[in-house]
Order: structure tokens, then C-alpha cells, then sequence
């Protein structure tokens, strides 16, 4: 009996000495307060944290919370500019905290998410008396100096600026909202006025502010003019930009007129057809798109508005991101019942069709008054890699279905005034996207591309008239737009090789102008087509704060495009005047005007449509530039026409002619007198 109680007081001491050992172990003392680290020493002075991995406790006060975590900052810092004293405290949900608090954070994670400092999955918040009689420290930014990881997670203030919108205002879930500028000082060295993807110069000049933490956003363009008045606000890094999170003392204000808006396009007429190609991300009924049922009208509302209005009815309309089948044909009918349009819905299912959550299907709007669909199908590929598409019996054994949405091949025949129908093959197509690991996407996209150029390359053997149209996903001169492009011969005409430099966009994403929708057309078309046109209603335009009262523009995140067919023949002028501003006006030799243009920012017009004949190109020039000659006579012939005509800044000009004078002068010093001479006589 003795010996039982003598091993029961020695298991009672053992549980002592591990209960003991478990409160007083160093850690679990640096949880009691004894051991914090403050935000500083977590930053660190390099671009990742010194401590990635490891378990800290930290305190400092909250300058910003967001839906899913806030911003901490240590009241007092280092005062080491190498150093940042703020960081983000992801919670997963919103957090119990207000701007203001004093807190301590036990037991976090430090993580390097994406290049930010975090940190995460805190075993407790709580108050905090170690924040008393310590005001936090706000720091003065330098906006648009750079070195903005210096400041990461950390309150700042900053001096009134103002700047030119690259990236419109973003609308995301919860209303936060987002832009891109770039500062007005910097604007007039920007090429064009706009920033493109492949110019990361330029793009590294771009300051994107945030509303994430409660200031509240207006609806801002590509172009217009934002002054940011002298305030506060949050420096974050999201996804490879550094943001501003403007605090609610801080206001954006737009200033200046940016209330463009595009026209409406013209209706293709008898004498030729028009061919669209629109993305409507994701217009379904899924459980992640537009499940409730009102919305969901408004939705397709909005949609059968951009094209009956600003694409003019299209003739023949290829859709991305269609939902299902039946939404196809949903919109169709929506457009014949409240449009009078006639249109047809041609959509066969998918892999992707099939998912409840978001349903995607390629389709074709027709207009039957004037086309006849002659054939429609479906073109799965198949690659010796697993993507996980689920299209069962579509490969042989040891391959593996290609595409999430199969191409919608159709073949129809399209009438009007030019007598025997024009027959033709359309293709739509919805290639991955780069959301995940381009490692593996990109080569999925050339797969892609080389699966549809084979097929084309049928049909131009054939002599098929041709036209490949959609969302590629990927950038112009890309590896798979190029295999695409160059992958039949002849080599297929990517038309937005028609358009003037500075318009060849169809999407802008942190604040760049990008392509991704595509039309490209069989050598057979080359001297048809007469038009080619992106239909600015989305990516120029700010996302609107309510949708269903928005309309139609920004009913897609991207922007329509457009082409016009004269199975005629028609041609079309490519203007070069060298600057911006010069205004061209286009006449038939019998002296009526038949259109007027401006040069853009690169000095490029465009006039579409114009019949083979002889025309003149009457010219008017701003005060500060010079003209070469004001009246251009030039021939049509179908196809591209190009006209070029030099123009000369009156400043240049200036410059030469005090060059002349110098070099006479050093050669001869009696000709000053006469320089002078003739400078009086002018």
C-alpha cells in the first residue's frame, strides 16, 4: 500500500514538473509579454523579413483595418529610414480592432506572402497598455520618389500631388476601389500618353491608390485628371504594386472635363456585314456569378444593350464566357424582344458548361435576317499532359483533352447587295488564362494555338474565307498569338496591326493597356475588310459603384472589337503626319468632304470604308507646327492605302535655321550683318 502511494505523489510531482516546465518555458514567457518583438526588427532592412517562419509576439497601434486583417505600427520605430515600422496582421476575417487601439499579437507567424510581410495566424489579440504616451510616428512620403519597401505597413503623410488616370477606377468586393497614375509632372514623358505592358520603365512611374481602409472613391477614367489633397494614408503591397490606402482624412478630387464617352457604332448596311468578337466574363447563372434571378436579368440586360447600341447590332457577334447554352440563347431573346434584332443563339456544351459554380461556353450571335448557319461544331484537342479538363471519349488513350472550352467552329453564309451569298467559317475560341502558374499555362496556350492554326490550316487549303476570333489570354507577339498568327500559310492577317500604335488595347490591368481579344482573318479577307475598330465602353471606363443601374457600359472587363466586311472589295488610309493635333480632312475629287480625323498623340489618323477612286487629303496644322505641303492628293485601291506627310515643329525649325546662322557666322563674320538683315526683313 505504501508503495502505490509513493508512485501516485511521484506521478503528481512528474505532472507539476511538466505543467511548470510549459508556463515557464521561454516562449511561452515571450506570450506572457516578456519577449516582444518589435515591428522593426520583423521588416528588417532587406526587401523579405530576416524572421520568415518563425513565432513572435509584437505589439504597436492599428493605423487601417481591412475586411480580412490591419495595419500595426510600432508608436515609437527606430528611427532608421532602412527599417519599416508598420506591417500587415492577416485575421482571414474582419477583425475586432479599431483604428487607434493599442495592441499586443501573441504568437504569430511571420510569412513573406508574395514578397509582403505579414503577420498570420496570431494565437490572440489583445489591448495593450504599451502604446500610453507614444504618439505614432508619421512619416513624410516622398510620392513618386520609389523606395516605397521602406515604408511597407506603415501610416504615412504626404504633400498635395496631382495626377493623369492610366488604370480607371477598379471596383473589387466590399467596394474597395483602385487607380493607377501617373503624376502630371511625369505625364508628358510617358510615349503617347499611355502606358502599355511592355514598357516597364514606364509602368515603374505608375502610383495606385486604394480605398481599402474607408476613404471614399470617385468614378475615374483613362485621362483624367486626379489632385490629391495633402493627408494620410496606409503604404501596402498587394500581387507586385505598392498602393496607397488612403485613411478617410485624405480626399481625391477630380478636376478637369474626362467625361468621354465613345459613339455609338454605325449598323452594318446591305452593301456589307460586321463581325464582333465580345468577352461577357462570366454572364451564367453559376452559384459564382449571377445566381440571384433579378440580378441575373439586369446582367443580360446590360449585355444585349452593348450590342444592340454600341456595337450597332453586329452582324455576326462570337461571345466568351457565355455561361451555358441556354444563356446564349437567353440573351438572344432578350435582343429580339426588347431590340427588334433579330439574333440567333449558336452554342454547343462544353467541359466547363457543365460546372454549377461558373459555367463557361463559347457561342455565336447571328443576325438571321441576313446570315444561315450552314454547320456548327465543337474542336476539342488533345496534349500527352494532364490538365484536368473532364471531356470524356474526346482523346485516345494516353492523352488528355486540351481544352476547358472547346472552339465553336461554325460555317455560314451571309447575303446582301452583292449578290450570291458570302460564305465563310467563323471560330471562337477562349484559350487559359494566367491566373496560376504560367509555367504551366503559357505552354498550355501554344498547345492551344498550334491545335487551332492545324485545323485553320484545313479549312485555308480549302479556300475557306476565315475569321478566328476571341480571348487569347495572352499579349500581342506573344509565343501562342504568334503560333496562332504565323502557324498556317499563308500566315493569318492580325489586324490589330491596322491600328494606330496607341489603339491597339482591349484591356488594361494595373493601370497598363494590354491586349487580349483578338480577330484575325484568312489572306482571302485582306482587301474585304474596311474596318477594324476596339469599342472603347470598358477599358477606359471606371467600374461603376452600382452595376444594375450602370447600363451597358462596363458590362464586360474588357473592350468589344470589331471588324466590317465589303465582299466587294473597299480600302482604307493609314495617315503619318508626325505629331498630334493636325487635323485631316478627307474629299472625293469632286470637292465634298466624306470624313474629317485628328491625329493622335504619335501623329497617326485612320479613315475607314473609303471606295477605290482618286481622293485629297486637306490638312490644318496647329499654330506651333509647319507644314510640308496642306493639300495631299493620293488613289484608293482596295485594301491598305498609306499617306505620309512631313510636319516640322516651329521650334525645331527655329533651332536649325540659329544653327545655320552660327556655322556661317564662324565661317564667315561678315554675315552676321546680313543674318540680321534678314531676321528684320521676316
Amino acid at each position: 500500500m505504501e508503495h502505490k502511494k509513493t508512485r501516485e505523489a511521484r506521478a503528481v510531482w512528474l505532472w507539476l514538473c511538466c505543467w511548470l516546465c510549459f508556463w515557464l518555458w521561454p516562449e511561452r514567457l515571450a506570450g506572457q509579454g516578456q519577449e516582444l518583438t518589435p515591428i522593426y526588427q520583423i521588416q528588417g532592412e532587406g526587401a523579405a523579413t530576416p524572421l520568415d517562419g518563425r513565432l513572435v509576439d509584437s505589439f504597436g497601434v492599428v493605423t487601417a483595418v481591412r475586411e480580412t486583417g490591419f495595419f500595426l505600427q510600432d508608436p515609437t520605430g527606430d528611427g532608421r529610414a532602412e527599417t519599416s515600422d508598420g506591417i500587415y496582421v492577416y485575421t482571414r476575417q474582419r477583425p475586432l480592432v479599431a483604428v487607434g487601439d493599442c495592441v499586443r499579437v501573441r504568437r504569430a507567424e511571420v510569412d513573406e506572402f508574395y514578397d509582403k510581410t505579414e503577420l498570420v495566424r496570431p494565437q490572440a489579440i489583445e489591448p495593450s497598455a504599451g502604446c500610453a504616451g507614444h504618439p505614432t510616428v508619421l512619416a513624410m512620403l516622398p510620392v513618386g520618389a520609389g523606395q516605397m519597401e521602406l515604408y511597407e505597413g506603415m501610416r504615412v503623410g504626404f504633400s498635395p500631388f496631382e495626377g493623369i488616370v492610366q488604370g480607371p477606377t477598379r471596383r473589387y468586393s466590399g467596394e474597395e476601389a483602385e487607380v493607377a497614375l501617373v503624376l502630371a509632372g511625369r505625364q508628358p514623358y510617358v510615349s503617347g500618353g499611355r502606358i502599355f505592358y511592355d514598357e516597364p520603365l514606364e509602368q515603374a512611374q505608375l502610383l495606385y491608390l486604394n480605398s481599402a481602409a474607408g476613404s471614399a472613391f470617385p468614378d475615374l477614367r483613362h485621362g483624367a485628371r486626379v489632385r490629391v489633397t495633402g493627408g494620410a494614408a496606409v503604404v501596402d503591397y498587394n500581387f507586385g504594386k505598392y498602393q496607397l490606402l488612403l485613411l478617410p482624412c485624405s480626399q481625391s478630387v477630380r478636376v478637369g472635363s474626362a467625361d468621354w464617352l465613345p459613339d455609338p457604332v454605325e449598323p452594318a448596311v446591305s452593301d456589307h456585314f460586321s463581325v464582333c468578337s465580345f468577352n461577357l466574363i462570366g454572364r451564367g447563372s453559376g452559384s459564382d456569378q449571377y445566381p440571384e434571378p433579378a440580378r441575373y436579368q439586369r446582367e443580360v440586360q446590360r449585355r444585349a444593350e452593348t450590342i444592340a447600341w454600341w456595337l450597332g447590332g453586329c452582324t455576326v457577334v462570337g461571345l466568351q464566357e457565355a455561361g451555358t447554352p441556354r444563356d446564349a440563347e437567353q440573351l438572344a431573346e432578350r435582343l429580339r424582344t426588347d431590340y427588334g434584332l433579330d439574333y440567333t443563339a449558336t452554342a454547343l456544351p462544353g467541359p466547363q458548361s457543365a460546372s454549377r459554380s461558373f459555367p463557361l461556353t463559347n457561342a455565336l450571335l447571328t443576325r438571321t435576317d441576313r446570315v444561315q448557319i450552314l454547320a456548327a461544331e465543337t474542336v476539342q484537342g488533345c496534349s500527352e499532359r494532364d490538365y484536368g479538363v473532364q471531356d470524356a471519349g474526346a482523346c485516345p488513350a494516353g492523352q488528355y483533352p486540351l481544352f476547358d472550352r472547346p472552339v465553336l467552329a461554325v460555317d455560314l453564309a451571309v447575303q446582301g447587295a452583292w449578290g450570291e451569298p458570302f460564305a465563310g467559317s467563323g471560330w471562337v475560341y477562349h484559350w487559359k488564362s494566367k491566373s496560376g502558374d504560367e509555367r504551366a499555362n503559357l505552354p498550355r496556350r501554344v498547345a492551344q494555338a498550334q491545335q487551332v492554326a492545324g485545323w485553320a490550316q484545313h479549312k485555308l487549303a480549302a479556300g475557306v474565307a476565315l475569321v478566328v476570333l476571341g480571348d487569347l489570354n495572352d499579349f500581342l507577339d506573344s509565343l501562342p498569338v504568334e503560333a496562332l498568327r504565323a502557324g498556317t500559310d499563308p500566315a493569318l492577317l492580325q489586324l490589330y496591326g491596322w491600328l494606330p500604335a496607341l489603339e491597339r488595347y482591349s484591356y488594361i490591368y494595373n493601370g497598363a493597356s494590354q491586349t487580349l481579344d483578338y480577330l484575325l482573318v484568312s489572306r482571302s479577307l485582306e482587301k474585304l475588310v474596311g474596318e477594324v475598330q476596339a469599342v472603347r465602353v470598358t477599358a477606359d471606363q471606371p467600374s461603376p459603384l452600382q452595376p444594375e443601374t450602370a447600363g451597358a457600359l462596363h458590362s464586360s472587363d474588357h473592350d468589344p472589337l470589331l471588324a466590317r466586311i465589303w465582299p466587294q472589295g473597299v480600302g482604307w488610309e493609314a495617315g503619318d503626319f508626325d505629331h498630334a493635333g493636325v487635323r485631316v480632312f478627307w474629299k472625293e475629287r469632286s470637292g465634298r468632304t466624306v470624313g474629317e480625323a485628328v491625329t493622335d498623340a504619335s501623329g497617326e489618323v485612320r479613315f475607314w470604308n473609303l471606295p477605290p477612286g482618286v481622293y485629297q487629303a486637306e490638312l490644318q496644322a496647329p499654330a506651333h507646327l509647319v507644314l510640308a505641303s496642306t493639300k495631299v492628293a493620293f488613289r484608293v485601291v482596295s485594301g491598305e492605302n498609306r499617306i505620309h506627310e512631313e510636319t516640322r515643329h516651329r521650334t525645331s525649325l527655329a533651332g536649325v535655321e540659329l544653327a545655320v546662322w552660327g556655322a556661317r557666322l564662324v565661317a564667315d563674320p561678315t554675315a552676321g550683318q546680313a543674318a540680321n538683315s534678314e531676321v528684320e526683313n521676316r
